[in-house]
């Protein structure tokens, strides 16, 4: 069971890599590719909206099919696209492979968070799927530094070529250690999308959305919240995202524990109060290194208590549906970012630094009203969850 759940870990390493790796060597992208700074950002756009449209589509389209193939397909989509962009030659093919590792990013993280789940121990569902999204929160601390320095040496090119050379290993690993389960019944399109009905399940994603956009408000303007504290130095504002990354690690694990035992309704109702509140206050707080280097770790520390809960409260709400309502809580993760970025924008232009802050606020305010609704009409006991039955049954074989 543990070296399953390394392996389909490393595949969501890749994944977080690619999404973390591009921001630092979109400079020199930009200058291969002939096109502006700003026309390069739209290559993080196109994954991110790849990834948050491909998921629930991908899910209704071939959610019935048995999950070790889903995951070796989302890999090797995921890999043709990084292979794209690592030797495109002009814009509109670097895009397309954007968008392609979007797509498989989503159609691979679905499917490997729902065969964690359903291989998991009873009461131990969400430290399997902690593991599993560990590969992402490791990446945060691993993909912003190798980016950047593979950009200044090796070329953006070799780290792409990198995520490609992830991919297989894990592709390698899936093939030798994931069970043939069965996949699921089919269903018309018109059946899988029957989640988005339910009004708790939709109270539930939106809560989601609404406390990750609290958070991403913040980090958007990262540079801009915490330039007091490192006078506008690259080094120092590195060490102060690396210390966001190791809280994110921390909080990844320790919310999987927590959620097992203490059950993710009562998880959330402590992790999403204390993210509103630090988040608000880290523009206020980080005037030095000293409290930077306090305050961002405990921020990324709560930022990553707040998906495993609501990952397993989703499901809960639609057991039947569980590859389709994953791919719609991951979507959430990506809308958060782009709500965020508008919010952080808005904070900004009305108030400078404390003007994030405030945003932040507003936002997790209404998060937490959102939170608090989704916990009186939907699921997320531990007992409520020990009685669902996996999505995922036992193996075929």
């Amino acid at each position: 069971m543990r070296l399953r759940l390394i392996v389909l870990a490393v595949g969501t390493f890749a994944m977080g890599v690619d999404t973390f790796v591009i921001a630092p060597i979109l400079g020199p992208m930009a200058d291969d590719l002939d096109v502006s700074r700003t026309a390069a950002g739209w290559l993080i756009t196109a994954f991110a909206l790849a990834y948050a449209l491909g998921g629930p589509v991908l899910a209704a389209a071939v959610g019935h099919r048995a999950p070790r193939g889903l995951l070796l397909g989302g890999l090797a989509v995921f890999a043709v696209g990084n292979a794209l962009n690592a030797v495109a030659g002009d814009y509109g093919l670097a895009m397309i492979g954007r968008a392609l590792a979007g797509a498989g990013a989503s159609l691979y993280t679905v499917n490997a968070l729902a065969v964690a789940r359903a291989t998991a121990p009873p009461g131990r569902e969400g430290r399997a799927t902690s593991v599993v999204v560990g590969g992402l929160t490791t990446a945060i601390v691993l993909g912003l530094p190798l980016g950047a320095w593979l950009g200044s040496t090796t070329g953006w090119r070799v780290a792409l070529w990198l995520i490609v050379g992830l991919a297989a290993v894990a592709g390698a690993g899936i093939a030798a250690v994931v069970p043939d389960l069965s996949g699921l019944p089919r269903r018309t399109l018109r059946e899988r999308v029957a989640p988005l009905t339910d009004f708790r399940v939709v109270v539930i994603l939106t809560a989601t959305l609404l406390c990750l956009t609290t958070s991403w408000t913040v980090y958007t303007y990262f540079d801009k919240v915490t330039r007091p504290a490192t006078d506008g130095d690259a080094g120092r504002t590195s060490l102060i995202l690396l210390t966001f990354g190791i809280g994110a690690v921390c909080g990844n694990f320790l919310v999987g524990r927590l959620a097992d035992r203490f059950g993710p309704a009562r998880t959330i109702v402590v992790a999403a109060p204390l993210l509103t509140a630090v988040a608000a206050l880290v523009p206020a707080l980080s005037r030095s290194m000293a409290a930077a280097c306090v305050v961002v770790p405990l921020w990324g520390l709560l930022h990553w208590m707040i998906n495993v809960p609501q990952q397993l409260r989703v499901t809960a709400a639609a057991p039947d549906a569980v590859p389709l309502v994953l791919g719609l809580h991951q979507s959430t993760i990506y809308l958060g970012i782009s709500a965020g970025g508008a919010a952080g924008a808005a904070g900004f232009a009305l108030g400078g630094r404390a003007g994030i802050g405030w945003a932040a606020l507003a936002t997790g305010v209404v998060a937490l009203a959102v939170l608090a609704w989704s916990l009186r009409v939907g699921p997320g006991s531990r007992d409520e969850l020990r009685s669902t039955p996996a999505e995922v049954p036992a193996t075929s074989g």
